[in-house]
């Protein structure tokens, strides 16, 4: 464990061969070692399964598992004799799937366990989990978790790498905290609390890591009316000058689609969308910006940030062409709203021109949060703002989230984390089948409400 930054992505980087130590050794069965490859890693038994999946999707099932090492008869790949080597290993982790079906069309948690599988036929020893629930829903997270039961059974080494705490709790024996690229601590999970780990891992006590919620509130602005897509049922809602409404349900219900449908990203069957009182028209997301609407989306490495242009290219990107004249930009212009963001959201980058892939996961979310905060909008769409990123940049997500709503924004924030969900929101919406089954405010806003209506235990009489 440890934040964004302490040097987790680096270690794994070393032991998997990418990354070359600079000093220090590398024991592996009481053996001194030198890992200077992948392929170096892979001998010793050591197996990286990333969150971004080194796989290709192009390609099927067992040519992925096999690539490299494929079997060939007189240069011709043999797939029945690799669909038979491979076969017991994705029994192993009670995998049932065509073999030739293309990785492209499975979901990301079956292109994890193929990986999973991958890493067994190539006997490991050690395999490394890296963020591996970030995108997986409760149901996949707990198939995950039977997996690596099996694997411990089997006498393989779990090296599980993870922000949420509860995670570590579960299926932790030992845990080492990193910070600012050095060794913390390593504690027995059974002597050890969520809170004492936050502690470590952020260097401070975190007494406030939810605002308090006693800004003002101010008069409604923002009106979703009948809205359907093909996904979303009659949905309505308001929404007021400074508030945060939290969007609430099991993975499927329809949470996401609200968000991409206001900004255009999903196409609108009917209903209206009222910004200030006036009916607005969104067929596309360049409609949304013009209307001051941003939207920072749920897979941030794929949707909110272009991983090989800079910081400042990133965080200007929208500003620009909405201020270029003739499409002529401003550099000065954007060098100066890149700075000014850069250190209101202390955001940790050596400069500007630094490449956002290089970031840490909090410091690229505090980018993709700068990029919108730039057209100075009224409305913010955040969906699963904190995902994969530790629990000190969840505290200053929270704040800035907190600050934009007292200067007056409006902001809609989906989230599958439900303490989060009940601590930054002044009303919460739960969904359920593309409907809205529940709104709670005050008192209603509790876990158990929140639960009930999204498992279809109760639900509003009447019109939501």
């Amino acid at each position: 464990m440890g934040e964004n930054g302490a040097g987790k992505s680096t270690l794994i980087k070393i032991l998997s061969g990418a990354y070359t130590s600079d000093g220090g050794e590398l024991v592996v069965e009481g053996k001194v070692v030198t890992i200077d490859s992948p392929v170096a890693a892979s001998r010793l038994g050591i197996t990286v399964v990333y969150q971004e999946l080194n796989a290709v999707l192009q390609l099927s099932v067992v040519d992925n598992i096999k690539l490299g090492r494929e079997n060939a008869v007189w240069g011709f790949i043999d797939k029945k004799t690799n669909c038979e080597e491979i076969l017991p290993y994705l029994k192993e982790i009670n995998l049932d799937i065509d073999l030739n079906t293309q990785l492209s069309n499975l979901s990301v948690a079956q292109r994890q366990m193929v990986m999973i599988a991958k890493a067994l036929s190539q006997n490991a020893k050690i395999i490394v989990f890296d963020e591996p629930t970030a995108m997986l829903s409760e149901n996949e997270v707990e198939t995950l978790f039977e997996i690596i039961s099996i694997l411990k059974k089997k006498g393989v080494a779990i090296i599980y790498i993870s922000h949420r705490l509860k995670e570590i709790f579960r299926i932790g024996d030992r845990v080492t905290v990193l910070k600012d690229g050095t060794h913390v601590a390593t504690i027995n999970v059974s002597d050890t609390t969520e809170e004492d780990l936050a502690v470590k891992m952020v260097g401070r006590e975190l007494t406030n890591t939810f605002p308090p919620k006693d800004k003002k509130i101010g008069d409604i602005y923002f009106e979703v009316k009948n809205l359907s897509t093909h996904i979303l049922n009659n949905i309505n809602f308001k929404l007021r000058k400074g508030e945060v409404l939290g969007i609430a349900g099991l993975v499927g219900s329809g949470r996401t689609e609200v968000l991409r449908a206001i900004f255009g990203a999903d196409h609108i069957v009917n209903g209206q969308i009222i910004l200030g009182g006036k009916a607005i028209k969104i067929y596309r997301p360049a409609d949304a910006v013009k209307h001051k609407i941003g939207f920072v989306p749920e897979d941030r490495r794929e949707q909110g940030i272009i991983k090989v242009l800079s910081v400042k290219e990133n965080i200007t990107i929208v500003f620009s062409r909405l201020r270029s004249i003739l499409g002529v930009i401003n550099k000065q212009k954007d060098n100066e709203v890149a700075q000014k963001y850069i250190k209101e959201l202390d955001i940790k980058t050596p400069t500007m021109s630094q490449t956002i892939g290089n970031l840490s996961g909090g410091n690229q979310q505090k980018v993709v949060l700068s990029k919108w905060l730039s057209i100075d909008p009224k409305v913010l769409l955040l969906d699963e703002p904190t995902q994969g990123i530790d629990v000190g940049a969840k505290a200053e997500i929270y704040q800035i989230i907190d600050s934009l709503a007292t200067q007056g924004m409006g902001v809609i924030i989906v989230s599958s984390d439900l303490i989060e969900i009940l601590n930054i929101s002044d009303t919460i919406m739960v969904m359920r089948d593309g409907r809205i089954v529940g709104k709670l405010s005050g008192d209603e806003m509790s876990e158990e409400n929140v639960i009930e209506y999204a498992m279809g235990v109760k639900e509003h009489e009447g019109k939501v």
